[in-house]
């Protein structure tokens, strides 16, 4: 009973894959399920290890390098990663071209870097555009482009917020991996339907 809505909606991602260039996920482990589906390898990024001000931050490496960075800089503190001006546009960037999913714990925090509820949209590099009721900490948005790489995703005020920023707690990178680690991941897949079977 408690697997049905995973189901569902997993049969939902694979039934909407022919009519739409880029997915949208609510839920992450529906989000993982559609990287495997992908044949995407997936790097996790926390903020923890990041502290204080800075023009941006970076991480990851390789195909899975990303940068955040705002107009007037950005700040980590409390295990999240935010602009530094209230209303400000966070925005993360990957450079390699073999990003082709993004996701994560995207809200808004306060001054203290307390979570806050309110609307963000959230908008890839291709012009979509994902307008979303933040209703928790744990609120879940996530991408999967079955077309041209994902360079960035940018987090921005829509209505009003007051005096918040926009935060990301955590962030998970789909990436086409090096030819080696791609053919690895179909092996695995062959292992699997062998082991079912």
């Amino acid at each position: 009973m408690r697997t049905f809505p995973f189901v569902a909606a997993l049969a939902t991602f694979i039934s909407s894959t022919t009519f739409a260039a880029v997915l949208v996920f609510d839920n992450a482990e529906v989000f993982n399920a559609g990287l495997l589906d992908s044949s995407l390898a997936n790097y996790g990024q926390t903020f923890e290890s990041y502290s204080g001000p800075a023009v941006s931050f970076t991480g990851g490496t390789g195909d899975y390098a990303w940068k955040a960075s705002s107009a007037l800089g950005v700040l980590a503190q409390a295990g999240v990663v935010q602009t530094l001006a209230s209303s400000g546009t966070l925005k993360f960037e990957f450079s390699s071209g073999n990003v082709y999913g993004v996701g994560g714990l995207f809200h808004y925090v306060d001054l203290t870097g307390a979570y806050t509820s309110g609307l963000m949209k959230i908008k890839l590099n291709d012009g979509t555009t994902f307008i979303r009721s933040i209703s928790s900490q744990t609120t879940f948005s996530g991408f999967i482009t079955t077309g041209a790489s994902i360079t960035s995703i940018e987090l921005s005020h829509t209505g009003s917020t007051g005096i918040t920023f926009s935060a990301a707690e955590s962030l998970t990178i789909g990436y086409v991996p090096a030819p080696g680690a791609f053919a690895l991941l179909g092996l695995a897949g062959v292992v699997i339907r062998r082991r079912r079977a």
